[in-house]
């Protein structure tokens, strides 16, 4: 057949690779079948590790949803006397200029955390940020350790986790009850906009 690493075609031949051999020319029968099966299988994989892309929701009200730094001690920028919303959190003083707003959630992605459907107990949902969202609350938070981060709702404080080191990507919302959630998530998808 000549040298060992050339191959020819033929009406019942193809070019196969065998485990430690140069490409050697085969028989095709079992062997189309078995390559039409792989072929079908990869594609199938390739598919669904697609994320399909978020649905565009309009933002009707940007101060559905607010996100504000928080200092214990209040200053020039940080002048909102806010309660914390944990027992025995204290107070501190949000800033008077909001770091993100609803403009900054990818909507259309806003689902439970972890796919929670129970009813009863706490619920979280998972406020991924636009990328420019993201690249905000990750330059804020990498400076500012020890901070809060005020999330408001509806004009209403609901969560104030403590920064600890630089986070983005997204925020998650802690709800009442997955009934609350429910509520919030149909507000979320509806742009902000309240029943």
């Amino acid at each position: 057949m000549g040298e060992p690493n050339r191959a020819r075609y033929n009406n019942n031949m193809q070019l196969t690779l065998s485990a430690g051999s140069p490409l050697t020319p085969r028989r095709s029968g079992r062997r189309r079948g078995a390559m039409a099966v792989v072929a079908s299988a990869l594609l199938a994989c390739a598919c669904q590790k697609q994320e399909a892309k978020p649905a565009h929701v309009v933002v009707r009200n940007p101060d559905y949803l607010v996100v504000r730094p928080i200092k214990r001690e209040a200053d020039a920028e940080h002048t909102v006397r806010v309660e914390l919303p944990y027992s025995g959190a204290g107070y501190g003083f949000a800033s008077s200029v909001a770091l993100l707003d609803l403009n900054s959630v990818e909507l259309g992605a806003v689902t439970f955390a972890g796919g929670r459907t129970s009813i009863a107990g706490e619920a979280t949902i998972w406020l991924p940020l636009t990328p420019e969202g993201s690249r905000l609350l990750a330059g804020w938070s990498g400076q500012h350790a020890g901070d809060y981060l005020g999330i408001f709702l509806k004009g209403r404080l609901v969560a104030a986790p403590q920064i600890k080191t630089a986070v983005g990507g997204g925020i998650p919302l802690r709800v009442t009850s997955k009934r609350e959630g429910d509520v919030v998530l149909e507000e979320l998808r509806n742009g902000g906009a309240t029943q």
